[in-house]
């Protein structure tokens, strides 16, 4: 479970650790999103460095070290890999942390913190586990919701689910910041 930087609940000492921190190559490409621990193991160890800190700063600590929790990290060798384009569009298969860190824990429903996945239309009526057809979606919510559709339930989808394609956001935004740097 990663927590994504710009909607997520406060970072507390609680949950820093899920904290999701963008993995650049040295090139400045994107490669991933890894957890913060990770990522503090990359910047300690010499193997990163932060690109960008987590506004507001949050200070990870230990007895010797005191760092700032990254938002993106850049490795310092290049990392070589196979390029294949990944593409998802409505109708490819979804899987339910996918699902949550595309609505960003936020329910579908009502907009509160989501832990589970909801079949838009119901799967008892042949509803398939797409990203078109699956939304985050908080206990009550889904409860309540049950085996009907959302207007059966008398429920508004608060957005149309679609696949995600939020790396290459990330890595546009990236390079605008850079620029303006």
């Amino acid at each position: 479970m990663l927590l994504r930087h710009s909607e997520d609940p406060e970072i507390t000492t609680d949950n820093w650790i899920h904290t999701g921190v963008l993995l650049l190559n040295a090139s400045y490409e994107a490669l991933t999103e890894i957890r913060a621990d990770r990522a503090v193991v990359l910047l300690l160890s010499g193997a990163a460095e932060a690109v960008i800190d987590r506004q507001p700063h949050f200070p990870i600590r230990s007895k010797h070290v005191e760092i700032v929790l990254p938002e993106t990290i850049r490795l310092h060798r290049y990392l070589y890999l196979e390029h294949k384009l990944l593409v998802h569009d409505d109708n490819s298969r979804a899987t339910l942390p996918a699902i949550l860190r595309r609505d960003r824990y936020k329910c579908g429903y009502c907009a509160g913190w989501a832990r589970t996945v909801d079949h838009i239309r119901p799967r008892s009526r042949g509803g398939p586990n797409t990203w078109a057809n699956l939304v985050a979606a908080c206990g009550p919510c889904n409860t309540s919701k049950a085996d009907r559709t959302p207007e059966e339930a008398g429920m508004r989808l608060l957005w149309e689910p679609k696949a995600p394609n939020e790396l290459q956001k990330r890595q546009r935004q990236l390079w605008k910041d850079l620029a303006a740097s």
